[in-house]
Order: structure tokens, then sequence, then C-alpha cells
């Protein structure tokens, strides 16, 4: 009889256990599908971000009027051609977003100095930045990533100079800025230090690149309006609001 008991105590605890788990299980999945679905949504979007914050009219902009802005900001810094408009109203507000240039955003030393970019180059790697003058070698092909599998966007030719923005991270790749605009992937053989330069130390600081938009805004909220530029970089999939240059004319009216 006790060992009745004591085999039923034991198939109890069992059934508790079980019973515990599952619930542990379930708790989990819920809180997982809780997570998925608060980052779903429109691509690059964080989610309560005031994309009007620039202007000190912005900055007052309630919550609800946000988010009427949210889908056209992004469309203008995702995809938008330059100088596209997308218009906005929401239910006390209304305004424009007009896409600016493509810039490369956290590849120079001054955190404002972001140079043009064409739209198809691949930044999947991690840069060696602040490498200096180098002049080309030979003609050489230009690609829209490291590696010869990549499209040539155009030719530089013998004796030009360009400026190293960075060479590729365990690759023999450099990304190349010529003219105040970055062109594009030259393999390493093809480059030499400009002369004059040799003796400057090599390779700087290990960034991401990041890919910014620059735009123009303007808003009208309770009688006012308010005109000013900005940029945005998409910093971990998510569309961030840059802090301007102390010297920089960003606000228009």
């Amino acid at each position: 009889m006790n060992l009745e008991r004591r085999s039923d105590s034991i198939g109890t605890q069992k059934a508790l256990v079980t019973r515990f788990s599952n619930l542990i299980l379930g708790l989990t999945g819920l809180i997982l599908v809780s997570a998925c679905a608060s980052t779903s949504g429109y691509s690059g979007a964080s989610r309560g971000a005031n994309y009007a914050a620039g202007s000190p009219l912005g900055v007052s902009l309630p919550r609800s009027e946000h988010r009427a802005l949210e889908p056209l900001f992004l469309q203008a810094v995702s995809r938008g051609t330059a100088g596209e408009r997308y218009d906005w109203r929401g239910k006390e507000s209304f305004g424009w977003v007009k896409a600016g240039a493509a810039v490369l955003g956290n590849v120079k030393s001054s955190r404002n100095d972001r140079p043009p970019y064409p739209a198809e180059l691949t930044l999947a790697d991690k840069l060696e930045t602040e490498l200096g003058l180098y002049a080309v070698t030979r003609n050489a092909n230009v690609r829209s990533g490291p590696s010869t599998d990549y499209p040539i966007m155009e030719t530089l030719t013998a004796g030009d100079g360009v400026i190293a923005v960075g060479r590729v991270v365990g690759k023999r790749w450099f990304l190349v800025e010529k003219d105040g605009i970055v062109r594009g992937y030259i393999f390493d053989s093809l480059l030499r230090k400009a002369p004059g330069s040799e003796l400057e130390l090599a390779g700087g600081p290990t960034r991401k690149p990041l890919r910014c938009r620059n735009f123009e805004q303007r808003l009208s909220y309770n009688g006012r309006s308010d005109r000013w530029a900005g940029v945005a970089c998409l910093e971990r999939g998510v569309w961030v609001l840059q802090q301007p240059s102390e010297n920089a004319p960003q606000y228009l009216y």
C-alpha cells in the first residue's frame, strides 16, 4: 500500500512538472510572438519616432501626427529619387518631405562629412578608414562591390588621384572617393600611396559604413510653418535623424 501511494505521489509530481514546463514554453512563445509583432511593419521604421524633430515646431508635434508623417518620410529617405517630394496630412498638421542625395556616413573622422555615393554600391563590409591619398597605377575598373563578380561602374585612368575612403577588412579592395564623390571599389594592386604621402600612418579606425540620406522638410501646425534640411542614417535597420553640425545652417525658416 505504501509503495502504491509513493508511486502515485511520484506520478503526481511528474504531472505537475510537465504542466509547469508546458506553461513556461507557452509563455515563452507568447513573448517571442509579441516581440516579433512589435518590430513588424514598415522597414526602417522606429516605432514612435518623431521624424519632424529637426525643427522647433516639429519637436512639439503630437504622436498622433508623427504617425501620419512617418510612412512618407521613410519612403522619401529609403527609396525616393533626389528632388522627389512626398506630401502628408494628419488631423492637425500637414507638410512634405523632399528626398535629397544619398550620402555615406561613418567613414570620415568628422561625423558631418558624408560624401555622396551611387545607390547601387554594396556596403556589407567593415572598412579600415582614413587611409589618405592614393594614385591609380594603371587603368582601373571601379566596381560596385569588393569582388570581380560585381559590375563595373566606371574606369579610372593611370595617374588619377583618389581618396581611399577605406580598405575592406580581410579583402584586397579599397573603397575610393574622387572629386568629392565615392565611386566604388578598386583592387589594391592598382593603387599606390600618392607621392609625398608614403610616410603617413597607413590605416585608421575600423568602421561600418552607414547609408544616409539628405532631405528637406516642411511642416505646418497650429497656424505656424517650419522648413528645414537634415540627414537620416540607416542604423541597425532603423532610420535615425542625425544631429546637425553646430555651424551648419540646417534651419531654413
